[in-house]
């Protein structure tokens, strides 16, 4: 499906970039999504952002003032996001390393219980009228996705009872740059780099419109 040898494979499964579900013999089994993922991402090489410099510049492109980074860096930062040559694809790559995501599995009924213990994105934003209108979505059933602090994705998940699970229908993408979240929402950027990770053509369609709208507006300012 990628047209890749074996050892750039291998590269690309210790990088965290494709996931393993494990071997049987002497196989290594790839879990489908990641590869589908990858895809889509491109197999772009070159430094991506650090999480701090991925916050900052999603940050800056909600309108907002990455207050962590010294101004030296915000100027870096900026004057990437005015390179003509970055679009919302690029972004979204540079962006990658922006959070860790672990997925698990939940039964329906424990879905809404999850949103006091998570910040929405992705899909699971559109709950948000306006953010729903902005990117032209509706709510997602059956699933939730959402933010939380480093180090907690385990605890909610044993919380809530729920087990890993890479095709699982709960993401909790854990974050170190709190301070994003200061307004305790999260930037509009971020949500659009989230739902352009989804496997969805329409979800991945709608965050890569709204993140191209938001680089042209910054661009524009």
């Amino acid at each position: 499906m990628l047209g890749l040898p074996l050892d750039r494979v291998s590269r690309l499964v210790a990088s965290g970039r494709l996931t393993t579900l494990g071997r049987s013999a002497h196989v290594l089994i790839i879990d489908p999504a990641s590869v589908k993922r990858l895809q889509y991402q491109g197999l772009e090489r070159g430094r991506v952002w650090t999480e701090a410099n991925a916050w900052a510049a999603l940050t800056m492109l909600s309108g907002g003032n990455p207050t962590w980074l010294i101004p030296q860096r915000k100027s870096r930062i900026k004057a990437s996001l005015l390179d003509p040559a970055v679009d919302a694809r690029r972004i979204y790559n540079l962006a990658r390393n922006k959070d860790t995501a672990h997925r698990y599995r939940a039964p329906g009924a424990t879905l809404p219980l999850l949103a006091d213990a998570l910040l929405p994105t992705g899909p699971a934003a559109m709950v948000n009228d306006d953010v729903a209108e902005v990117f032209g979505l509706t709510a997602g059933a059956g699933l939730a996705e959402g933010y939380a602090a480093a180090g907690q994705a385990q605890e909610i998940a044993g919380d809530f009872r729920m087990p890993p699970d890479l095709g699982g229908n709960v993401t909790i993408r854990e974050v170190g740059v709190e301070e994003a979240f200061g307004d305790g929402r999260v930037p509009l950027a971020a949500i659009a780099v989230d739902l352009m990770d989804s496997l969805g053509t329409r979800e991945r369609s709608a965050g890569e419109r709204v993140l191209q709208r938001l680089l042209e507006e910054f661009r524009g300012a």
